[in-house]
């Protein structure tokens, strides 16, 4: 069981299915130097749910698990109020995730999420069905 700080409430519910990760990388997104922030609306008013994702390009399984590491607690240690109810938010890594310092990680991300819980991310563009890309010549 995880543990429960009590400063800043029990930790969110988590995204662990694939769909719901790839719904949100149709939502808006904000990018940072340490780490990218995806969000999106769901039909439902419950509480707000977040999902993290490293890819192989980051690095062998030790550093992509110490990147997921220092997400997961950069997002623990967030107010509750940060993380809109009815929301869902995925995390991803950047190159600099798993050596940047770690008041800069937390910076960032609550940068991310100011500006996208303002409005101001940028709409996810359309990928392509099939991954197949037409050339213009």
């Amino acid at each position: 069981m995880p543990a429960t700080n009590t400063k800043h409430g029990p930790p969110p519910l988590r995204i662990r299915q694939r769909r719901d990760f790839l719904a949100a990388a149709r939502g808006v997104f904000r990018p940072m130097p340490c780490v990218v922030v995806q969000m999106r609306k769901r039909a439902d008013n419950g509480p707000a749910r977040v999902g993290f994702t490293v890819t192989r390009k980051i690095g062998k399984a030790v550093v992509r698990n110490r990147a997921r590491r220092r997400l997961r607690e950069a997002v623990r240690l967030l107010p509750r109020e940060m993380l809109r109810p009815g929301h869902d938010y995925v995390f991803i890594a950047r190159d600099a995730t798993p050596t940047c310092d770690f008041t800069t990680l937390m910076q960032q991300v609550r940068n991310a999420l100011k500006k996208l819980n303002a409005g101001k991310g940028h709409v996810s563009r359309p990928r392509a069905k099939g991954g197949k890309r037409s050339l213009s010549s």
